[in-house]
């Protein structure tokens, strides 16, 4: 009887969210027709073998769960904190272009991508989503980064992932260089109809046991400026990520603390906050409210603000070029492309820029136009000097 009303619930949530959302693209990226309902996980076995990397790393946690990582590169070293729903693939493409320069450190918190549920204390081989506290998550970051003996780096933050980082900087702000924050949650702000659904009461029980792919996939569509936008090698990874062992729990811990901070709000004063900082912003973000990227530059003590036409909360997959060229840029201390209007991958320098201005209008003539002015004056009064000289030696 219990399982025919789960069943029937389960259909009548896939059919509520057939018209918000991609069931066509939720429904390719199930693995199985109960994957797709949301009454099946996904092993941790065929996760990671379908989602690790050659270079993946594992560290156990002080509460005996493995964090899942990647540390590639050399140079000054850029942390990577992605936000909530998602993982450290979320970086992908970012990683691919910081790595030249930079040692990158990207990790998968507790309760996402590889790391997935955190373990019972009382029995490790099993999953205890109530422990993912908020403490929980930073005493988990905090150690990580003591563990990796880390004594000063950049730490980029995303979504949920930002408001991390914000704290992290304003804990310890002597070990940090830079402070990136994508699209970062904080302030009071309208809760997406589809959080709502997912944590409101009883529906936040019924949500721990079943979970369709039209849930993950209406908040990968929230995430994006356009759903046509979303590639389907991404859909696929958050949707299988989403509901590997001890997914569904987690997401609805997630998804309330999310909640939580957008109906009440940041309990700290950024102003105290003294890392330099970039803030970057999609304009048609549909997850966060993009009128809060001037509130976060207004409120930090010592910020720069790039808003992004035509992209959403995702910058770092809907924008990767663009956001990474001006997030390495900010590292260095460089003119940032975006304000600078200097275009990105090297194709546009402040030499072409100078040749597009009126140089005479706005600075006068040149000097090399000044010195063969002297020269064409200081012939004329030759000139005349010889003029005069050749009159005064002529016969009277």
């Amino acid at each position: 009887m219990t399982r025919l009303l789960f069943a029937v619930l389960s259909i009548v949530t896939v059919l509520t969210l057939t018209a918000c959302t991609n069931i066509n693209g939720a429904s390719k990226s199930a693995t199985s027709l109960t994957s797709f309902l949301g009454f099946s996980e996904l092993p941790d076995w065929y996760v990671r073998s379908k989602y690790s990397y050659p270079d993946s790393k594992w560290i156990d946690n002080d509460f005996g769960s493995p964090i899942h990582y990647r540390d590639i590169g050399e140079g000054p070293v850029v942390v990577l904190l992605h936000g909530e729903i998602s993982s450290l693939h979320t970086w992908d493409k970012w990683i691919e272009t910081l790595s030249q320069d930079f040692r990158v450190i990207a990790i998968d918190l507790p309760g996402s991508g590889l790391t997935s549920a955190p373990h019972c204390l009382s029995d490790p081989a099993d999953t205890c989503a109530e422990n993912l506290t908020l403490h929980y998550i930073q005493h988990t970051f905090e150690y990580f980064i003591e563990d990796l003996k880390l004594d000063k780096f950049s730490l980029v933050g995303s979504s949920y992932g930002g408001y991390l980082s914000a704290l992290y900087a304003l804990d310890h702000p002597q070990k940090l260089d830079k402070l990136i924050l994508i699209s970062p949650l904080g302030y009071q702000q309208e809760v997406p109809w589809i959080l709502n659904y997912v944590t409101a009461s009883g529906m936040d029980v019924l949500n721990r046991y079943f979970q369709p792919a039209t849930v993950i996939s209406t908040i990968v569509d929230d995430f994006y400026s356009s759903s046509e936008n979303i590639k389907r090698v991404n859909l696929d990874r958050y949707i299988h990520l989403a509901q590997s062992d001890g997914a569904h729990a987690s997401n609805v811990y997630q998804l309330k603390r999310v909640r939580q901070l957008m109906e009440q709000g940041m309990l700290f004063d950024m102003s105290e906050v003294i890392t330099p900082t970039l803030v970057m912003w999609g304009k048609s973000d549909n997850w966060g409210s993009p009128e809060h990227a001037t509130r976060w530059e207004e409120a930090l003590s010592d910020a720069i603000l790039v808003k992004y036409p035509f992209s959403g909360h995702a910058l770092m997959e809907e924008s990767p070029t663009k956001s990474v060229a001006d997030a390495i840029a900010f590292i260095t201390d460089e003119p940032l492309p975006s304000i600078e209007g200097l275009g990105t991958g090297g194709t546009f320098t402040i030499n072409d820029a100078m040749q597009d201005f009126d140089k005479e209008a706005l600075f006068g003539p040149s000097s090399d136009e000044d010195a063969t002015d002297e020269a064409a004056t200081e012939d004329s009064h030759a000139d005349q000097e010889g003029e005069e000289t050749l009159m005064d030696d002529s016969p009277e």
